[in-house]
């Protein structure tokens, strides 16, 4: 069992604020950027606690409204809602394959996308949910999907996580 909260956890998350926001001002192909907290909730899902991921959720949610400058409350309640239907289908799945981890990435992110989407064109008046809003998710879904092999294995170094099983060849 680890810790909810841990030193190299809080470690994490401030190192993926900082890439969040710091790249954000960046251009990329098709206006959508990578998008490094869902990375997170991805990670927390598949290799520590299906069970807890609609808390972390939550958690990633608030620390998104609190810095973020959208209306308060829109990016915890999609990221909440998000990860209950993870934490509903997750244990059901293969965790190990990175097909599925791809493909369940592919959803969760595109999911979350379109909520938030239609909840701020909801309550912002800022925000327009239109079908030139799509580009924007896709890309944003290509862009973190596409990171999250390599993020998948930095975590794994980083929070030292290995096999529980080891086989050893008897001669």
């Amino acid at each position: 069992m680890h810790h909810f909260v841990s030193r190299r956890l809080l470690t994490l998350a401030a190192f993926l604020l900082f890439l969040q926001y710091g790249i954000s001002p960046l251009n990329f192909f098709g206006g959508g950027r990578p998008d490094f907290l869902y990375l997170a909730v991805l990670d927390y899902a598949f290799f520590w606690s299906w069970e807890l991921v609609p808390f972390f959720a939550l958690a990633i949610g608030l620390v998104r409204d609190l810095v973020g400058g959208h209306l308060f409350g829109i990016e915890t309640a999609c990221l909440t809602a998000a990860g209950v239907a993870l934490a509903f289908g997750i244990p059901k799945l293969e965790r190990d394959n990175a097909w599925v981890r791809t493909a369940v990435s592919l959803l969760f992110v595109g999911l979350t996308e379109t909520l938030g989407l239609g909840l701020g064109s909801w309550f912002e008046n800022s925000k327009v949910f239109s079908l030139h809003s799509m580009p924007d998710i896709f890309w944003t879904t290509f862009y973190t999907v596409a990171l999250s092999p390599a993020f998948f294995w930095f975590t794994n170094r980083w929070f030292k996580r290995a096999a529980f099983l080891k086989q050893y060849e008897l001669f």
